[in-house]
């Protein structure tokens, strides 16, 4: 395939820094993977436009495929493995959690297997849960279903984290997740409801 110019094609910067750490490549064990760099294209094409897989452009492969290796890339958590390899040096004194609602576009239904975590809420939606470090830089992401509430997620998005503070929106008022927080040393900053914190100001 001739990468060209495409606008949302990753630079060969870009490419540079992931390339080593991509499943499939030359010199790993398995087998070798069929053009690593048009797939992540693929990949920067649907995330940036927001257009239905099955509206994939034919130069970055069949729809189908392309979408069957995304899955797979995300259950065995490759996708994560690569946030967490390019997050370097996060400024942990501020850990920032927050869950936002995602419009899933009607062609994103129907589709048979794998995990389609979209529910209805006002039409279809997915949820994003999100810890950020003191700058904003992401460091955990989890997407379920739009239906489910943001303090479900708040105990997974902070394990395994080392923060001085903790700073949450009323959402995340619940003592499962303030007891794990000060398990792990963090002084936390919540808008709280105040009939469980009088002493906490708004």
């Amino acid at each position: 395939m001739d990468l060209g110019l495409h606008r949302h094609d990753i630079t060969d910067n870009m490419w540079d820094l992931i390339k080593d750490h991509l499943p499939g490549r030359e010199g790993t064990w398995g087998g070798l993977a069929h053009n690593n760099r048009r797939f992540i294209n693929a990949v920067f094409w649907i995330l940036r436009t927001g257009s239905p897989w099955r509206d994939l452009p034919s130069e970055y492969g069949g729809w189908k495929n392309t979408h069957k290796r995304f899955c797979r890339w995300r259950d065995k958590r490759i996708w994560e493995a690569l946030l967490e390899i390019f997050v370097k040096e996060p400024d942990m004194e501020w850990l920032m959690i927050d869950a936002s609602h995602s419009k899933v576009h009607p062609h994103a239904s129907g589709a048979k297997g794998g995990n389609q975590d979209m529910s209805r809420t006002k039409g279809l939606n997915t949820k994003i849960h999100l810890a950020v470090d003191s700058h904003g830089m992401p460091l955990k992401v989890i997407v379920t279903k739009g239906s489910e509430a943001d303090c479900k997620q708040a105990v997974n998005l902070i394990e395994e984290m080392k923060a001085e503070y903790l700073l949450a929106d009323r959402g995340y008022d619940a003592n499962y997740i303030t007891d794990h927080a000060q398990e792990l040393g963090m002084r936390l900053l919540f808008l709280l409801k105040e009939q469980n914190h009088p002493e906490k100001i708004r």
